[in-house]
């Protein structure tokens, strides 16, 4: 079969995940197979765009060894915008699968297919192996936090593919991730709709007043104070190394391979400064009391592993002031997350955990405020 990317329609909702069309995708790699059967489990995980499918195939399939599980994740809301935000963040991952894993030395799901539609409603799918057959020993969630171990192999992990990219000239003009490029839009969508907007919004009036929201202190529900705040942080981060980031670092997008290898999944790659990246990892990963205890050591650890993959990594004294400054993001995100895409339980530990991290490194006043 000899169908072109182009040629196969984007699948709009878990029952479009036919043999039909999965017999297409596959046969751009694998010539001759076709799938017999093909039943979608839209039950994998929180979130109601990614589900584990269950094939059968033809002999073609079976002797090219392809799996009996494989995972899509797409939009799957028909032809209706769950808004911008959303959409946004369906394209981007696309964008980080496409466009920069396969650039990055990254321990990563393998992307056997992608494909998007822009119209009558933009709309992505993704195909994936399904990581079970790496026999993965450990994958946390939002209240099995992780051990100093684990959180130090994760960031020597993340400091090798942030010193490949370290103030790289792909980010700027020109750049095959700069201004204009889909990587590029990343960086700038994410500020431009979600964090610059988002304490002015109805979303963050609604959240401030939910059970999470009154849960923690009224100055770090204070939308005006957390605006000045980011206008601030984004000022001081200018003169940091800017990276290759996941992008949505937390505690259900990390898995440990059996030979203690981590990995990093549902990725929305971009460029930015990387103490952003550093805050938004070891805030909701680790419980309170072992933060405390451990982020200090963390952080230096990082620094020396980013020497050691040749990014010219900043002095400890200038890390640590912008990491501490930064937990203003984690609290902007945990404090507004979406159940849909978290549970709420996990919402409120991440939005706690941020809270006390604010307060504890006296972010705001670090910022001036």
């Amino acid at each position: 079969m000899n169908d072109r990317t182009d040629d196969i329609p984007v699948p709009r909702a878990f029952d479009q995940v036919t043999p039909e069309w999965l017999t297409r995708v596959l046969a751009l790699t694998v010539p001759g197979v076709e799938v017999l059967t093909a039943r979608v489990d839209p039950t994998m995980g929180h979130k109601p765009n990614k589900a584990r499918v269950h094939l059968t195939y033809n002999k073609a399939g079976q002797e090219a060894g392809l799996t009996p599980t494989l995972v899509v994740k797409g939009t799957f809301n028909g032809t209706v915008s769950r808004g911008s935000i959303i959409d946004f963040s369906n394209m981007a991952e696309l964008v980080s699968y496409r466009d920069i894993v396969p650039k990055i030395e990254i321990n990563a799901p393998r992307l056997i297919y992608q494909n998007w539609e822009a119209h009558p409603s933009e709309s992505v799918v993704l195909l994936f192996e399904d990581m079970a057959y790496r026999n993965p020993t450990y994958f946390p969630n939002g209240f099995a936090t992780l051990s100093y171990g684990q959180a130090a192999r994760i960031l020597e992990a993340s400091a090798r593919f942030h010193a490949q990219t370290w103030n790289s000239p792909a980010f700027e003009q020109g750049g095959e991730w700069g201004p204009g490029t889909p990587v590029g839009e990343n960086g700038r969508r994410i500020r431009s709709d979600y964090f610059d907007i988002l304490p002015a919004s109805d979303h963050w009036r609604e959240s401030v007043t939910s059970p999470r929201g009154a849960a923690i202190p009224r100055l770090l529900r204070d939308a005006d104070r957390m605006a000045a705040a980011w206008r601030r942080l984004v000022d001081m981060l200018e003169t940091h190394g800017k990276v290759i980031v996941h992008g949505d670092e937390h505690l259900g997008n990390f898995f440990v391979e059996p030979d203690g290898r981590p990995g990093f999944y549902d990725m929305l790659s971009r460029a930015e400064p990387w103490p952003l990246g550093m805050a938004r990892f070891l805030v909701p990963t680790l419980d309170t009391l072992d933060r405390r205890a451990w982020e200090a050591s963390l952080v230096a650890g990082y620094l020396r592993d980013l020497a050691r993959f040749g990014a010219p990594a900043p002095s400890f004294e200038e890390a640590w002031l912008a990491y501490r400054a930064s937990t203003i993001c984690p609290l902007m995100i945990w404090l507004n997350n979406s159940s849909t895409w978290q549970p709420e339980a996990t919402n409120t530990a991440n939005a706690a955990r941020a809270a006390v991290a604010v307060l504890d490194h006296d972010a705001f006043g670090l910022l001036g405020l």
